[in-house]
């Protein structure tokens, strides 16, 4: 409950900052009410609980149960169920792990409205900008702990691992090993949900290059960031970024000096993966300035380009970026430029 009760304060801030008649950030483009008023209407979101569906069968006759699903579930368990995948799903569900894990998140995602709600909205900005788009379905699942791929993008599905959104403080976080430090299991928060699944989904609408230079790798991380922004519009930057306020105040104040080390040193155009590595890459801090920056700062400035194009071409399309290749020629076209 204590998830669910934050969740709605934060979809209920969201809407109260809406209606507020506040200036939008030049970075936030304007869209036209009623029209996304319109397509809200045709905008129903298909959620499918499959880790509630698979732990309602019963054991007996499991494969014929599966196979009843299909229908629903024909996207994660194929054409047809045979009796090797219904002893797998079966071993599966005995797993002392996943029926930790299951109760869980059936605590913390008891209700999925507020969500189901959320993916309507974010869906109707998505075929507003992009009215060719396709919504896809999203499905819920227990991976197991695949920290790796939380979320998972198709054209006409995402998959959601729950377990890997119940709570920082969730303890078996905590024994994942060195591969999932704190700083990356603090996202593992409902809160994160949302933004991750649209981080994601980005891949589907931008184009670029065969990533050569850290420039490159920014502004495909940039652009990440700025589709999560359009269709969430109001979500913190700290959601969106996925470090903590004082990380990210810290990039805000220090924009210009590090715009300005990465153009003195050479560093936009370099193509050695570790520099690459050390701008882009997850990590508690980037080590060219410090302990209190953020880790990604390069993607952070990625972010700032695409919204400084965004502010410098609002007669454009923002598909015109978006999927535009020449890292160079959005630069440009931005006119970024931070205040010192």
């Amino acid at each position: 409950m204590k998830y669910y009760k934050i969740l709605i304060l934060w979809l209920s801030l969201s809407i109260v900052c809406s209606a507020c008649q506040k200036k939008k950030p030049a970075y936030q483009p304007k869209v036209d009410a009623k029209e996304v008023k319109e397509i809200a209407k045709s905008i129903d979101t298909k959620v499918f609980r499959y880790e509630l569906a698979l732990q309602q069968l019963s054991p007996d006759s499991l494969q014929y149960q599966l196979n009843q699903m299909r229908d629903d579930y024909a996207f994660l368990l194929g054409d047809t169920v045979t009796a090797a995948g219904a002893r797998q799903i079966s071993n599966y569900l005995k797993d002392p792990t996943i029926k930790k894990l299951y109760k869980q998140s059936n605590k913390v995602f008891a209700d999925f409205a507020p969500y189901k709600e959320a993916f309507d909205s974010a869906f109707t900005l998505m075929k507003y900008y992009f009215p060719q788009a396709t919504i896809p379905r999203v499905y819920t699942v227990i991976t197991g702990l695949y920290y790796e791929m939380p979320i998972m993008c198709y054209d006409s599905a995402i998959v959601v691992s729950l377990d890997l959104y119940l709570g920082s403080n969730y303890p078996i976080y905590k024994q994942l090993g060195p591969n999932v430090p704190q700083y990356i299991y603090r996202r593992f928060a409902p809160e994160y949900l949302l933004p991750d699944c649209f981080k994601e989904l980005a891949y589907n609408y931008i184009d670029f290059p065969q990533a050569t230079s850290v420039l490159d790798e920014m502004l495909i991380d940039g652009k990440r960031m700025l589709f999560a922004q359009l269709l969430l519009p109001n979500t913190s930057d700290t959601l969106i970024f996925g470090y903590p306020h004082n990380k990210l105040q810290w990039a805000v104040n220090n924009e210009s000096m590090i715009w300005s080390y990465l153009i003195n040193n050479n560093l936009l155009y370099n193509k050695n993966k570790q520099t690459i590595r050390e701008l882009i890459g997850e990590k508690p801090f980037t080590s060219y300035f410090g302990n209190n920056s953020p880790g990604k700062i390069g993607s952070w400035i990625g972010w700032q380009i695409c919204r400084s194009w965004i502010a410098n071409n609002p007669d454009k399309p923002i598909s015109d970026m978006l999927l535009e290749k020449d890292s160079q020629k959005i630069l440009n076209e931005s006119k970024y430029k931070p205040k010192k």
